[in-house]
């Protein structure tokens, strides 16, 4: 059960319905994560000038879901793990794509380098070691693309957090599990 209410866009009014309005007419919908955040329109304001500020990143679209997944999986949310498979693919992401993100794990040798960085930075709370951050410059990420994989990183600590703490029910299909070490990776679909 939902442990802090969500805001229904009907019964809102000033600049919470001024916001709900805007998150529906981007998407189509009013996620319940919107809703939620609704509660304090500084909040909902404050999540969506940093969302559409990052789709400008230059690590891309791409990366920067991975690395939401990725940080979603070690912070166990689901609501934010099957909000992000439902919408990566239209940022471009392909099945292994979405795996590779929430597993922290790609083949491409530069996006695994990235995505291993984003672990660090979350595992260490930002206190990354000299190696880690030689890692991912190695693998051709300059400063402004870790500053970016950071404000990923953050950005999905903010919505896994919240999610987590009001235990925001699922409006969306849920993710499927990940698949076990003796599954094969090619039957993972989102």
């Amino acid at each position: 059960m939902q442990r802090v209410r969500s805001i229904d866009p009907q019964g809102a009014q000033g600049r919470t319905r001024e916001l709900l309005d805007t998150v529906k007419q981007a998407f189509g919908v009013i996620p319940n994560a919107a809703r939620l955040m609704a509660n304090s329109p500084a909040v909902l304001e404050s999540y969506l000038a940093f969302s559409t500020a990052m789709a400008g990143a230059g690590i891309g679209a791409k990366l920067h879901n991975q690395v939401k997944l990725a940080t979603s999986e070690t912070n166990a949310c689901d609501y934010c793990t099957s909000l992000l498979c439902a919408i990566s693919p239209a940022a471009g992401l392909s099945a292994a794509d979405i795996l590779a993100g929430r597993t922290a794990k790609a083949a491409d040798s530069r996006t695994d380098a990235a995505l291993k960085f984003a672990n660090s930075v979350l595992d260490t709370r930002g206190k990354v070691d000299n190696g880690e951050l030689a890692a991912v410059r190695e693998a051709g990420f300059g400063d402004a693309e870790i500053v970016e994989i950071v404000a990923s990183v953050v950005l999905g600590c903010f919505t896994n957090f919240l999610n987590n703490v009001a235990a925001t029910e699922l409006d969306l299909p849920a993710a499927e599990p990940l698949p076990t070490r003796t599954e094969s990776v090619g039957s993972y679909a989102a």
